[in-house]
């Protein structure tokens, strides 16, 4: 039996006291690991818990099901996964590797940069913006300990690039989602968004270019370059469409093979060497079970649904309903830390709001998925920050000053709502619904 959800802001309360003690303790000590995050989420999962109506086991219940959500548990294994990867590669010398090559074939102006882009090239191909960052995080820590740059500037231009690329592949989740609820097709779509989102692209390789600067001039080691093969097989498997989980995979066993062939290590090393990987990140894999359980039970007291009621109660012309379109879509995924579920919530009101203001439906796929991923790309609880956190050894709200991408994208989706960019043909204007 379907239960009926009344809007109730107080629901939200136990998001806002996660962030007093993740966020407010780590500005009172001015260090972020002085309150560890899993006690802030666990805490706030009681206070949500102790207010939730109803028999403790059903609480726990819904705890549970919010732990055990599909999409949850695929950022889990993805974790996982990435952590062996990492791991391994780590063992052999392939992120050493890896940055030596960096620093060899560019100019140490255009490191930054060149990890946006690779970030962008490998998240549009794989569709995955977690699996990109984890695949390259540990890149940006050798690069940082190589040239001195700011560890946190070249974590944040993997999360930016890696959010360019899952905002426009055709696989990603977000892209699905979008398209989906707003009944559009993919490429329309893509064209739409890409138009809006290239200069914000455009200007991050800019200012990453100017910030790179910071950093020593080193001379490059050499390197082997069989040791280059785990990443660049990552980068073509992802190319050929093949599913994160396998690509992780894949390059796990590959990075075994090469380990044992070169003698880094023998089978047993092989399995300490994955075993660190995993362990590694389980920090990061508890603490998405506890949100997932924390979003489920927000959703539950009514916190979704009143930020539903109250982002979209006061539209008044076209322009206004995109903004409340954006502010559904952002509000929702500041709640859930979480892009793909955002827009399957926002989504179906997305569409009854464009039929209504004669909104393109192309035009609200791309606002949903723009401002959705530009959310997930700051907020410092999100599985992004705190995987490129974890793997670069630093806190993830220490990252967001330099998150250059994901703020440009909200200036870029706000102009193109204030200006009605792209402009729509008269065709387009003429076609709804389009399956």
């Amino acid at each position: 039996m379907n239960e009926t959800i009344t809007p109730n802001k107080w629901a939200l309360l136990p998001l806002l006291v996660f962030l007093v003690l993740f966020i407010g303790a780590g500005i009172f000590y001015d260090d972020f690991y002085k309150f560890p995050i899993l006690i802030a989420a666990l805490i706030a999962l009681i206070f949500a818990a102790v207010t939730t109506k109803g028999g403790i086991n059903q609480t726990v219940e819904r705890i549970a099901a919010g732990a055990g959500n599909p999409d949850v548990m695929i950022m889990v294994f993805i974790f996982l996964l990435a952590g062996a990867f990492s791991g391994t590669a780590d063992a052999i010398g392939a992120i050493e590797a890896t940055v030596n090559a960096s620093l060899t074939f560019l100019p140490p102006s255009l490191l930054m940069s060149g990890l946006f882009i690779i970030a962008a090239f490998i998240s549009m191909a794989m569709g995955t913006s977690t699996g990109t960052i984890a695949a390259l995080a540990p890149i940006a820590l050798g690069i940082h300990e190589a040239t001195g740059v700011n560890v946190a500037i070249a974590a944040a231009a993997v999360v930016g690039g890696a959010m360019f690329g899952d905002n426009l592949s055709f696989i990603s989740d977000t892209t699905i989602a979008a398209v989906r609820t707003q009944k559009t097709n993919m490429r329309d779509k893509f064209r739409t968004n890409f138009l809006i989102v290239l200069p914000a692209a455009i200007l991050t390789i800019i200012i990453l270019a100017f910030v790179s600067s910071t950093g020593n001039v080193v001379e490059a080691k050499a390197f082997e370059f069989y040791k280059l093969i785990p990443y660049l097989s990552v980068i073509i498997l992802a190319l050929f469409g093949v599913n994160v989980i396998l690509v992780l995979i894949g390059g796990t066993v590959l990075t075994g093979i090469i380990g044992m062939i070169d003698g880094s290590f023998g089978l047993s090393g092989f399995v300490l060497s994955m075993s660190d990987g995993l362990m590694g990140m389980a920090e990061i894999s508890i603490l998405t079970l506890l949100m997932g359980g924390l979003v489920s039970l927000i959703t539950f007291n009514g916190g979704i649904a009143y930020l539903k009621e109250t982002l979209t109660q006061k539209i008044s012309q076209r322009r206004g309903a995109e903004f409340s379109m954006a502010a559904l879509v952002s509000a929702t995924n500041l709640a859930t830390a979480n892009n793909t579920i955002s827009i399957l919530v926002a989504g179906p009101l997305a569409a009854e709001i464009a039929d209504t203001y004669d909104i393109d439906r192309k035009k609200s796929a791309s606002i949903l998925d723009i401002f959705s991923c530009g959310i997930q790309g700051i907020i410092p609880y999100g599985a992004q920050l705190l995987i490129a956190a974890e793997l670069t050894k630093t806190a993830s709200p220490e990252l967001i000053p330099y998150l250059f991408y994901p703020f440009l994208l909200f200036v870029c989706g706000s102009l193109a709502i204030v200006f009605g960019f792209p402009r729509r043909k008269t065709s387009d204007a003429r076609q709804k619904n389009v399956s």
